[in-house]
């Protein structure tokens, strides 16, 4: 059965476990990645920002997990934009490298976009480029969600809260792409609230925290929030944990889309290997 929300009686309020998810995916995943053998990871880090240390010391350890070699390559964030394009020309030709992320942000010498254009698109496990061939892993991840709860693309009204790069504008694309009935919100949009208690899904990516509140969404919707970002020294998401006593479908933060985001890039990984091995 595929639900059309308003018509689905719900019963309990399911929340996201997404390390669950992210555990069956990788698990699959390592199987994929000894079949083929020597896959590696090139990640870029310039600077030494504590909290992108994290990210990265947590991609090192799910790709030793899975069977993946990762190179970090460390920049200080006094380099050139000209030197660190050079270095990313050079893994760009590197046929034995399977995979390129640039960890954002950048230092603000350096023009983000420049960068990230000379990452292959056969190598773009992010999707971050213009002519990429993979989908966003974010927009990977809610697509999980919303296949594994069977939440009906053509029958349910979507509202995406901003426009980002990372979130917004891949997940509004793709769901236009499905046939779904989206509309895409930010900061310029007129009464926000009556736009968002009309929707059935809202995904939401804007980064700030609580900003979506219960007075906000209707009963039954599905609630899905991309927006993670820090405060008072915690993670924290758009969507007020309040919201979950109104939701058919919640995915905390942190805990939710998070963990499958990471297993959906190492899957565009997986997929991209397989081309050229």
């Amino acid at each position: 059965m595929i639900f059309k929300l308003t018509s689905f009686i719900r019963k309990s309020i399911m929340i996201i476990d997404g390390k669950k998810i992210r555990d069956e995916i990788l698990e699959e995943l390592k199987d994929n990645f000894e079949a083929i053998g020597g896959v590696i990871l090139a990640v870029v880090w310039v600077g030494d920002d504590p909290a992108t240390a994290k990210f990265v010391e947590y991609k090192k350890k799910v790709a030793e997990k899975i069977g993946v070699k990762l190179n970090l390559f460390e920049y200080p964030d006094t380099i050139s934009e000209s030197d660190l394009e050079q270095e990313l020309k050079r893994l760009a030709i590197d046929s034995d490298i399977n995979g390129i992320i640039v960890q954002l942000p950048l230092p603000a010498q350096i023009n983000s976009e420049k960068i990230i254009a000379l990452i292959p698109p056969n190598k773009d496990i992010d999707a971050l480029g213009v002519e990429t061939v993979m989908m966003s892993p974010v927009t990977a991840a809610i697509a999980e969600i919303l296949k594994r709860h069977k939440i009906n693309l053509l029958k349910n009204k979507f509202v995406v809260v901003g426009k980002g790069k990372l979130v917004g504008r891949p997940t509004a694309v793709w769901l236009a792409g499905e046939g779904a009935d989206v509309t895409i919100l930010d900061s310029k949009t007129e009464d926000i609230t009556t736009c968002l208690k009309q929707a059935d899904v809202i995904i939401s990516g804007i980064g700030k925290p609580g900003f979506i509140v219960p007075e906000m969404v209707k009963n039954g919707a599905v609630l899905i929030d991309a927006g993670t970002s820090e405060q008072s020294g915690k993670l924290a998401g758009d969507i007020d944990s309040a919201c979950a006593e109104k939701a058919l479908l919640f995915t905390p933060v942190p805990g939710g889309i998070g963990p499958i985001v990471l297993a959906k890039l190492f899957q565009n990984l997986w997929k991209l290997s397989i081309q050229t091995k």
